[in-house]
């Protein structure tokens, strides 16, 4: 079984322009934990909830509300972002994918072909797919 067969195809992606606050919206909107950022299609870079809750700063740390709305829409994505993310092909066996999310604690690997984003494999695809082959 390959990548291909169990990516998501219908990408979410940001731009690196994008704000804090726009990739926080996408994120929740879409109920996903990792955005890729594109440029002209071509994968550049990736944001995490992890990497979101890193950058923004906490009410509860007696910031006022104008400071914390203004780094949330002052600050580009592109700032907090992992540049050149480690990524698969579609061709990847999912054994291989697999290992990778494993050994290297990852929550999704961005899916390239020909320098374009094609496709997302998340943990929980993995875990899904797990799933549907314990039930055969």
């Amino acid at each position: 079984m390959t990548v291909e067969q169990r990516m998501t195809r219908r990408v979410v992606t940001g731009e690196e322009t994008d704000s804090l606050r726009d990739a926080i919206g996408l994120m929740q909107k879409h109920r996903i934990r990792h955005l890729p950022i594109v440029s002209e299609g071509a994968l550049i870079g990736i944001v995490t909830d992890r990497d979101v809750k890193r950058a923004t700063p906490s009410l509860l740390s007696g910031i006022p509300q104008e400071q914390y709305d203004k780094v949330l829409d002052q600050t580009p994505v592109g700032v907090v972002m992992t540049r050149n993310p480690f990524s698969i092909t579609p061709s990847t066996s999912l054994k291989d994918a697999v290992k990778v999310v494993v050994d290297r604690k990852f929550g999704a690997l961005p899916v390239v072909e020909e320098g374009k984003l094609v496709g997302i494999i998340t943990s929980t695809d993995l875990l899904r797919t797990f799933y549907e082959m314990l039930e055969e």
